[in-house]
């Protein structure tokens, strides 16, 4: 019996028998204590990210003004195929009629038909200039370049000159200096204007022209975007130096004005007036009319009398246009296809005020108007109309009106409840016993605090407001249980009062004691890095690491007892081993005589 309770087998039990025992006794305490931690900490995880939902939330219900979600405008039309329109939150309510009498169109250009495969004799580079209206008063000006070789057909002339148009780009190039000869004259600083963006750039000069120039170089490129500037050398002759500046994106328009000092803009011969290029104020297009003929149009990229083509016209000596019959100056011939050829001109030709066919025309609240476009947006503050089509005298007045978007405005009010619920129902959850147990944020101050604070929220007034305004969520069909939160309890209440009283229900939200505010002040001292949240789940990580810190001590106590425990067993099972060898060699000697 004494051999088997000192064999290795029965140490070995002994010895894990006291590891578990001391473990349960010793170990397991602390890491409950540091699961609960763990879970504590867990759950302040999801209530941090449930009090930043609402957070966000409240962070937009809050916004007043345009930015206001309640400042929301929804459109109707009774025929959607003559006009409709969108509103903005500068908008307000109202209601108007419409009768289109004539959309607006793009002014265009049209040329003599030719035979396509004649021989042109043009050749060589030619320039010729487009100007347009600039939706004003103003004009953008285009100035284009385009060669031709000595085998020109008629359709290929036509084809280069709506390339170079549809591709051309404002470019503005200096007269030429020598570009060793010494600059003299001084500082000085001009404006460029590119589409409305003014920037001054300043020169000091000092050294020869081509130092000037790299000083212009640098300094545009270097402080605006959308402008190449670059040094031309040695052309059109050795020794020469220009300035050629490309504005990037052919929609912007460039000019350029002296402002101070030398004047530099008239010296290198730079001014420009909202030059722009061809392909951002007109398309061309080379077609042929007939299987054998060829005809080029030019048409207006933006619709209206204030962006007609003004001006078509070759340059110089150029002849370009003329060399298909386009050269039209700044006359509006009538485009005219019954003789033959057809007679170049403008389709649109008159841009008189009563018989322009350029501008649309309509009656609005029985005013009779006109735009430039078919998009009108200047007519009501906050609305853009869009004009469809045009009407017969037999078509209905089309009725529009401008509403509060009730469907927009209660969508934020159920992205608000919902959130709220999402906190809310979490914290009730976790903050009650049940058969099951405690909740685990039972008794925890900052959970309490935000309950209590989402509970008043829901059933006190709003202060602060006009009486007899809205001023409980119970009055816009919301209510509130205690067991699950907020609820659209009428949602035709809810409906009426936003589309009959939009004002009221934002300011219930949004005016300064408003729920909104509110609720955001009682919850943002909890969020960020520094909140009630942080401070508390720091608290709780520093426990856990705390709790791990002494079940690795009191673990690796255990651990050095049992193996002191395992060394004296192992000691004894040693002597008991010599003391049967004792014996055996004992009863050995005393046989051994007998």
């Amino acid at each position: 019996m004494a051999i088997d309770i000192l064999s290795t087998s029965f140490i070995n039990s002994l010895v894990g028998s006291y590891t578990y025992n001391e473990t349960q006794k010793v170990v397991s305490p602390l890491q409950n204590k540091k699961s609960k931690y763990q879970n504590l900490s867990s759950a302040y995880s999801t209530f941090s990210t449930k009090l930043s939902s609402l957070k966000t939330v409240l962070t937009n219900l809050k916004l007043t003004g345009t930015d206001s979600l309640f400042n929301k405008n929804s459109t109707t039309t009774s025929n959607s195929s003559f006009v409709t329109a969108t509103a903005t939150s500068s908008s307000s309510n109202g209601a108007y009629t419409f009768r289109i009498n004539q959309l607006a169109k793009s002014d265009v250009a049209i040329s003599t038909d030719v035979t396509s495969a004649t021989t042109n004799s043009i050749t060589g580079t030619h320039d010729f200039l487009i100007k347009t209206g600039d939706g004003s008063t103003g004009e953008f000006v285009s100035n284009i370049e385009v060669t031709f070789t000595a085998s020109e057909t008629n359709q290929t002339v036509m084809e280069k000159i709506a390339d170079a148009i549809n591709s051309d780009k404002a470019v503005i190039e200096s007269g030429t200096k020598t570009a060793s000869s010494s600059y003299s004259d001084g500082a000085s600083s001009f404006v460029i204007d590119l589409n409305g963006t003014e920037t001054t750039i300043s020169v000091t000069g000092g050294g020869t022209y081509e130092d000037l120039i790299n000083e212009i170089v640098s300094n545009i490129n270097d402080n605006i975007d959308g402008i190449t500037a670059e040094k031309v050398l040695d052309s059109p002759n050795t020794g020469d130096v220009s300035l050629k500046l490309t504005v990037n994106d052919s929609s912007d328009y460039i000019s350029i004005t002296h402002s101070s000092g030398f004047d530099l803009v008239t010296d290198l011969n730079i001014s420009a007036t909202k030059e722009k290029g061809a392909s951002g104020i007109v398309t061309a297009s080379a077609f042929s009319p007939t299987s054998t003929t060829s005809q080029l149009s030019i048409t207006s990229k933006e619709t209206g009398v204030d962006y007609r083509i003004k001006d078509i016209s070759d340059s110089g000596s150029s002849t370009a246009l003329a060399s298909v019959g386009l050269n039209l100056g700044t006359t509006r011939t009538v485009f005219d296809q019954s003789p033959d050829p057809d007679t170049a001109g403008f389709l649109y030709s008159d841009i008189t005020d009563t018989n322009n066919q350029l501008n649309s025309k309509f009656d609005f609240n029985g005013l009779t108007l006109q735009r430039n476009s078919n998009s009108v947006s200047n007519l009501v503050t906050g609305v853009t109309f869009k004009l469809q089509s045009v009407m017969q005298t037999s078509d209905t007045t089309v009725n529009m009106t401008v509403v509060n978007d009730v469907s927009s405005i209660k969508s934020s009010i159920e992205d608000f409840i919902s959130k709220f619920n999402d906190l809310y129902t979490f914290l009730r959850e976790n903050t009650k016993s049940t058969l099951d147990g405690r909740g685990l944020l039972i008794s925890d101050t900052n959970a309490s605090s935000i309950l209590s604070s989402l509970s008043s929220i829901s059933y006190t007034q709003v202060s602060g407001l006009s009486a007899g305004n809205l001023n409980l969520l119970s009055q816009i069909g919301i209510s509130f249980s205690s067991s699950t939160g907020l609820s659209i309890s009428d949602t035709s209440q809810l409906e009426t009062k936003i589309s009959e009283d939009a004002s009221q229900v934002e300011a219930l939200f949004n005016s300064t004691n408003g729920i909104a505010n509110t609720l955001y002040d009682k919850i943002d001292p909890y969020l960020g890095s520094g909140g009630y949240l942080a401070l508390a789940q720091s608290s709780f990580e520093n426990n856990i690491s705390t709790y791990d810190d002494r079940i690795v001590s009191a673990q690796k106590r255990i651990n050095k007892s049992a193996d002191n425990l395992r060394t004296s067993y192992e000691g004894l099972q040693i002597q008991l081993a010599n003391l049967l060898a004792t014996q055996n060699m004992l009863s050995f000697i005393g046989n051994s005589f007998f």
